[in-house]
Order: C-alpha cells, then structure tokens, then sequence
C-alpha cells in the first residue's frame, strides 16, 4: 500500500460519516433553516409550468426533496399576513391573531394594519412604511422557538419587499426582518422593534442602488410565445396594464415607465423583485453569518412580486408565467448559494405558498363557469336599510364595516342572526354566521369550520361570511379585470409544499396535509419545542430517520 495514511484518514472519515448518519434526525441539526415562501403560488403551476422550469430550481426541490401534493390551509381568510403568521406558528389566526391584512378596529373607528407599530420608529427611512413591528402577533413562531432553543445564539433573519412578509416569519424575538420601500426611496429598511441603525451589510446592499440598476431593462418574454401555457392572447381583456394608457403586453420598457411617473415601487411589479429578493437574502447570509457553525440558524424570504403583480394579470398571462420561470431561476441561484456558502446537505429547505388565487372570474364567466363580483358594501347597506330598527327580539344597531368577509353590525344576536339570514338569500352568498354562533364550537360544515378558524372574537366582525366559489367581493377590483385571494376553496387554499435538503426523506406525500403541519415538521428535524399554539403535526413522510 503506498499511502497507507490516506487510507486510514478514509476509513476514519467513512467511520465517522456513519456514526452520523446513525444518529437521530434531531441530534445533527442543520446549520441553517431557509423558508421560503411564494406569494400567491398555487399547486397547479408546478404542474402547468413543469416543462418549462429548468433542472436546478423547482426541478431539483421536488426530484431530491419531498413534495407535499395535497396540503391546504385550513381557514379563511387567505391573505398574505395570516399565511405568514400562519406557515411559521404552526397555528390558525383564531390563535395568532393575524385575521387579515386589514382589520376593522370598533374602537377607534379605523383600519388597522397587521404589522402597523406607531410606537416604533422607522430605520432607514422616515416613511410610516417602516413603521412595523410584529406587536400584533400572539403566538410564537420557527424563529422565536429557535432562539429559545438554542439560547439566543441561533441567527434569525427576514427578508421579502413586503413588510407583513418579513415581519411575522421572524416572531417577537427574533434577530431582524428587513423590507423593501418603493416611490422615490427605493431601498431596504427596518425598525426600533429590532435595532436603532442599519446593519453595514443593509447599509452596503442599498449603496448599490439596484432598483435602478434593474429598471434599465425591459422585460420581454423569456420564451418564444407558443411555450407559453395559456389560452388567452398577451393583450388580454381580463388584466390591468401596469400604468394607464398601457396596453397589457410584453415586452415593457420599465425604465420608461419607471420615468413617466410608476418610481420605484414597479419594481415590485416585475421579475426583478425577486432578483432583488434573492440578492438580500444573499446578503443576508453573508452579513449575518447565516449557517456558519453548529448553531441553527434561519433565513426566512418571501418572495412578493407574484402576488403583486398577480393580482392585475390573473393566472392565465403570459407576463404571470414568466414571472414563475424566472423565479425559476432565481431558486436555482439560492440553492447553489446555499451550498457553496453553508454546504451541500448541511442546510434544509421548506418551499410553501401563503395562498393561491382564483382565475379572473370574468374569464370564468366568460366560459360559462359558475362566476362572478359581488358588491358586498352595497348589499350590506341595502339589507340594514331594509331591516326595522326594531326588530323581533331585540335592536338592530348601525352598521360599521363591511370588508373582507366580514360585516360589523351592532345589535342584539336576534338582530344579527336575521341579517346573516338576509345575506344569505344572495345566490353568491354560501353562508354568513354570526360571531355567537361562530363561539359555539359546533360547525355545521367545513366552511363553518375554516370561518372559526379564521376567527378571533377580539379582532373580527359581528357577522362573518363567505362567497360561492369563483365569486368574489367587487370592491377595489377593476370591473372584470385582475383577481384576488381570501376564500376557503381549493385554488385559494391549496399550495404546494416542498422540503429539500438535511433530515428530509425525498418523495412524494399523497396524504392531505395542512400548512400548520409546517412548523411541526421542522420542530422535528431541528430538535426544539413546538411553537406554542401549534395545531399542526409532524409529517412523517417528509422526514428521514
């Protein structure tokens, strides 16, 4: 034998691999926890959108890792604040106490935002769009129970454009959430509730000025246009063009439009923001030290522009499906980071969706689906109106608030019960309860279920309702252009899960699961306390032993 040493060094090296690998899940951790969660990405896309998709990003998070087909969430509504809250405590906003991104607050007469703080400061920046905290929240998450576990020591960051998409990720003790400000700033900020000043990376990243380095371009479809999995032409009647006078097509010269007036805050609209998104996330890591040592770490990024630019173009477009093969791309660029900077199988990685979205329904109708708007606010007031002051049983109060499948009515519960009843009678309308009969622990069928959920008697209306499927609310949408999110149905709750990386047991999992069963699932893997009103469960099938 000529190198009798190298040989030893190899059995030594294969020795110690194997006590490792023979070792539980728990007690070799990943050094880093890298959530990531696509705003508004349905389940189908990965489908849909499969044969374009490249080897290195979706492709290799499904192909190596495990793709949960048939998980949901299981309440309503499906907004983007509650996924959040939702994905990271494990739990339902009946327990965190994000109920929407917007909530009607009887008190004082007003909109409250999820992550609004008008006690903390902005860092960065003195708009009141850096004002945010996640004082809102009530339970813990992935990130809080990391610093528990691990005694503070653990690194816990989020990154997103969205503020509530970087926020709630990270809990009430974790390490810094960062988000993006558009108009004229274009840059990254925080607040008070994490620090006084910007970290030297944040203050590095915005000195390279990338919104305007990336507005320069014009955005012109990736692919020829018959790859494309639509129907519909690229000058569709169902979207809203990205600035007035527009026609909705591609290619678009954003620096043009960047100039006529749009700022920057367009580039939320485009692939970009998830170029810029990955490129803070990057950062991130390197600033922070992200996965350096034995200590697990987590990197929570949001990637926003889907939604955002979703909810004028629908999810038959062109512009939305190229937004995905570029995002494609984007997760490649975050996986061979992750194993250049962190290491190959020393990292694990979880792939989710905050909600999905409906088809425009104008489309849907136009198909002869089962389809349509519903002005909510205007039937509310014609039913109060309608109503006696007075009537069998009790009073009929005023009627406050009507947004987002809820309406605040004072009055006795007779009173509300026969509104609820009146809101009923529309053919849109699938049911309305009252917050008693919500209280009342017995739901009558899964959509009572999911509204219960979703509830938190502190925070939500008198009567809370829901919609027929492909109905939706017509306020703040352009007449039969654009869509939105919020239902219980399946193109609203139903989003892919992927895990890929340390401790997960690659394949696909049939069996119906629940986003609660997220935070579980990496409880599992890492070896730490549940986040405390977590309902979900471990996933089994997700997980090597």
């Amino acid at each position: 034998m000529k190198h009798p040493f190298l040989v030893a060094l190899l059995l030594v090296t294969l020795r110690l691999s194997a006590q490792d690998a023979s070792l539980p899940t728990w007690q070799a951790p990943p050094r880093l926890v890298v959530g990531i969660v696509v705003d508004q990405m349905r389940t189908d896309y990965i489908y849909r959108y499969w044969d374009n998709f490249g080897e290195d990003g979706f492709k290799r998070l499904i192909k190596q890792g495990s793709f949960q087909r048939d998980a949901h969430f299981t309440y309503m509504p499906t907004f983007t604040g509650p996924g959040h809250a939702s994905i990271y405590t494990g739990t339902t906003p009946a327990h965190h106490g994000i109920v929407s991104n917007d909530r009607f607050d009887p008190r004082s007469r007003r909109t409250v935002y999820c992550v609004e703080d008008t006690l903390v400061k902005g860092v960065g920046s003195a708009s009141p769009a850096a004002q945010r905290s996640p004082v809102q929240l009530l339970s813990t998450t992935i990130a809080d129970e990391l610093e528990l576990r691990f005694d503070g020591k653990a690194r816990t960051i989020g990154v997103a454009l969205k503020d509530r998409s970087a926020v709630l990720p990270i809990g009430r003790m974790g390490d810094g959430a960062y988000w993006y400000i558009g108009g004229s700033e274009g840059k990254v900020v925080t607040s008070t509730w994490y620090r006084d000043e910007l970290p030297a990376w944040v203050q590095q990243f915005n000195a390279l000025a990338l919104p305007e380095k990336y507005l320069k371009n014009t955005w012109s479809p990736l692919l020829p246009r018959e790859r494309y999995h639509t129907p519909l032409p690229d000058d569709s009647p169902y979207e809203v063009p990205l600035a007035r006078g527009l026609r909705p097509i591609l290619p678009v010269n954003l620096d043009s439009l960047r100039r006529a007036g749009s700022g920057l805050e367009l580039l939320s609209y485009t692939p970009w923001g998830n170029t810029f998104t990955t490129d803070l996330a990057l950062a991130a890591m390197d600033g922070e030290e992200l996965g350096r040592d034995a200590i697990t770490d987590l990197l929570a990024l949001s990637y926003s522009a889907p939604d955002i630019l979703g909810h004028r173009v629908g999810p038959r477009s062109i512009e939305e499906e190229d937004m995905y093969i570029r995002l494609d791309q984007e997760i490649a660029r975050l996986l061979k980071a992750l194993d250049e900077r962190v290491g190959a199988g020393r990292y694990t990685v979880f792939l989710t969706a905050d909600h999905g979205a409906s088809d425009v329904p104008q489309y849907l109708k136009d198909q002869q689906a089962s389809a349509g708007y519903v002005d909510m606010q205007a039937l509310a007031q014609e039913i109060w109106k309608s109503m006696p002051a007075q009537v069998s049983g009790g009073q009929l109060g005023t009627l406050e608030n009507v947004m987002d499948g809820q309406v605040h009515l004072s009055g006795s519960e007779t009173a509300l019960e026969q509104f609820a009843r009146r809101l009923m009678e529309h053919p849109a309308v699938a049911v309305a309860v009252t917050r008693e009969q919500l209280q009342q622990g017995h739901p009558r069928n899964e959509l009572h279920r999911m509204l219960a959920n979703g509830f938190m008697s502190q925070r939500c209306g008198d009567i809370v309702y829901a919609l027929r499927p492909g109905y939706i609310e017509a306020e703040g949408v352009p007449s039969g252009k654009g869509t939105t999110h919020g239902s219980g149905w399946n193109y609203d709750t139903h989003v892919p899960v992927i895990w890929y990386g340390q401790g997960v047991r690659s394949g696909e999992v049939l069996e119906r699961t629940a986003i609660a069963d997220i935070a579980p699932t990496i409880a599992a893997i890492v070896g730490m306390a549940l986040p405390d009103a977590s309902v979900g469960r471990v996933v089994e099938g997700s997980v090597k032993r």
